[in-house]
């Protein structure tokens, strides 16, 4: 009894010990591939949802990627300025994964235009492809941006600015082609009682004497065919 006691004990201590293993390697995997065609100030190579877990290729277009979470993944390729790729796989921890050539195809475009809401001027603002690489900053309300190249297929967008609510919307492209997105963005309340003297107003839009931005002040704000009234501009008649 007291032997078979031991060996219970001693069995106890064996599992704990391999409960005790360090198992961060098996969580891991890596990723290697070739792109067929690239260029190397544009081609990268990144995991769709881990975009920090990226890869340049050399002069052969060879790239691997380390530190690829165990399971299933998809690759968001950067090939060119107008070509892209998203790969499937499925990624073995502690072990290499090959994947086979990737031909990038023609990838599409966001078009993306902000304004705000009261006219308010927007500057600062930064937009993000969620999941993947792609990012822009110094975002305004005068000059729209391109966000791509992107594989065909819907993705989140994430845009922020200071003073305004950060918004998230989805977004689809097609292959070759550009989606145009106008998005609101909505101000912070404490924002909106600085004042347009303090926040600016919109190129199209003017700084009336109660804060708010509007279409017209005055009579020179709108068409010679147009007066201001209530600080809007409408059609004069003689």
């Amino acid at each position: 009894m007291r032997r078979q006691c031991l060996l219970l004990m001693l069995s106890s201590l064996g599992l704990g010990a391999c409960g005790g293993l360090d198992n961060e390697p098996f969580r891991e995997g890596t990723v290697r591939g070739r792109l067929t065609e690239f260029d190397p100030a544009v081609a990268l190579v990144s995991v769709v949802g881990a975009p920090d877990v990226r890869s340049g290729v050399d002069a052969q277009g060879r790239f691997t990627l380390k530190g690829v979470p165990a399971g299933p993944a998809e690759l968001f390729v950067l090939a060119t300025e107008d070509k892209a790729a998203r790969v499937p796989l499925t990624v073995q921890g502690g072990q290499s994964v090959d994947v086979p050539d990737v031909a990038p195809r023609a990838a599409g475009m966001f078009f993306l235009k902000l304004h705000a809401r009261g006219s308010l001027k927007v500057t600062d603002a930064k937009a993000s492809v969620d999941g993947t690489p792609i990012e822009a900053a110094s975002l305004d309300d005068r000059s729209p941006r391109r966000l791509g190249p992107l594989p065909e297929g819907c993705y989140g967008l994430s845009i922020s600015a200071p003073g305004f609510v950060s918004t998230a919307l989805l977004g689809c492209v097609d292959a070759g082609k550009q989606t145009a997105l106008n998005v609101e963005l909505v101000p912070e309340e404490s924002y909106v009682q600085q004042g347009c003297a303090r926040t600016g107003c919109a190129d199209d839009s003017h700084c009336a004497p109660d804060g708010c931005c509007v279409e017209c002040v005055d009579d020179s704000h709108c068409s010679a065919s147009e007066a201001c009234s209530g600080f809007r501009c409408e059609a004069s008649f003689p």
